[in-house]
């Protein structure tokens, strides 16, 4: 993994003003070689969830089960079904949008492109942007780390912030981290409707409207996690494939997801199989070569793009 160097390696004149403290700073480098794309990869078959329920004892006997037990047993409801995905992906969802404005005081430290667009930091961010869409111009991203606390979030609301700069493209910055949610908070509003809801409600209700916050002053769409939502739930691997092939539909060039870390949890395979790539954020300090090959095997070196060095 090679690391850029420092000042003046993506063209910045010399003598520039010392950077401001603020998000730390990515340092990009080359998409990774595929080493095996079986090593500890999980896929999904069934991205609906649909659900077959035998009865091991009736079938080896050739009767009811309630013969087998002797009593009576009570019959389960139906499953509903949701729609086919070719129909999900064929059928523009609504998009229900409540616009917000950054407040007046200091943005959150972690805004390098709000605030200081010309820093070197917000130029690694568009370099950044620049290789992603160099490798095909992937629509769903998700972003993640192999550990907690490793500037994932400062990576992909960044990211998104220069696919969107200057309404370049239409981008979605969707968060996934239940147990640890942070763009409502960045962003300082409250979410309409917490979106690990939404995810819940669409699994079964696929074609209903979405609720997104539309800020304009950074041309993005937002759909956060209320911090107050319960995190002992786990993400739902059906109903965020369902999710992102409605939200492919409304016609976002890029979906960057902020997903939470890869070890110690299934939830980003889950994320991995119903997006094109993932990239994950290594911090500078913090991060070891052993946690990182360990999250791209349980990945799947196919699946990840490349990595974001964060200082």
């Amino acid at each position: 993994m090679s690391t850029p160097k420092r000042p003046g390696t993506f063209g910045e004149p010399p003598g520039r003003p010392p950077e401001r403290r603020g998000a730390p700073l990515p340092l990009v480098t080359q998409p990774m070689a595929t080493q095996d794309d079986t090593v500890g990869h999980t896929r999904v078959d069934n991205p609906l969830g649909q659900t077959r329920l035998d009865n091991p004892l009736a079938a080896i006997k050739g009767e009811p089960a309630a013969l087998l037990f002797g009593k009576p047993t009570q019959a389960l409801a139906p499953v509903t079904r949701p729609p086919p995905m070719s129909m999900l992906a064929a059928t523009p969802p609504q998009i229900d949008l409540t616009q917000h404005h950054l407040p007046d005081e200091r943005p959150d430290p972690r805004l390098a492109l709000v605030i200081d667009p010309d820093s070197e930091r917000a130029a690694q961010f568009r370099v950044l942007r620049h290789h992603l869409l160099e490798v095909g111009r992937p629509q769903c991203v998700v972003v993640s780390s192999p550990m907690a606390g490793d500037g994932k979030t400062t990576v992909a609301l960044n990211l998104a912030l220069a696919l969107a700069e200057c309404g370049r493209a239409k981008v979605l910055l969707a968060e996934t981290h239940v147990r640890r949610p942070q763009l409502a908070q960045i962003l300082r509003f409250v979410p309409p409707w917490c979106f690990a809801e939404q995810l819940a409600t669409h699994r079964s209700q696929p074609m209903m409207p979405w609720s997104l916050v539309d800020i304009p002053s950074l041309w993005l769409h937002v759909a956060a996690i209320n911090p107050r939502i319960d995190k002992s739930q786990l993400l739902d691997g059906p109903a965020f494939a369902i999710a992102m092939e409605r939200l492919r539909a409304a016609g976002y060039d890029h979906i960057v997801i902020d997903a939470g870390p890869v070890l110690g949890s299934a939830d980003v395979n889950l994320m991995a199989d119903a997006a094109e790539c993932v990239l994950l954020a290594v911090h500078a300090r913090r991060s070891t070569a052993r946690d990182l090959r360990r999250a791209i095997e349980q990945l799947g070196a196919s699946k990840v793009i490349g990595t974001v060095l964060v200082e």
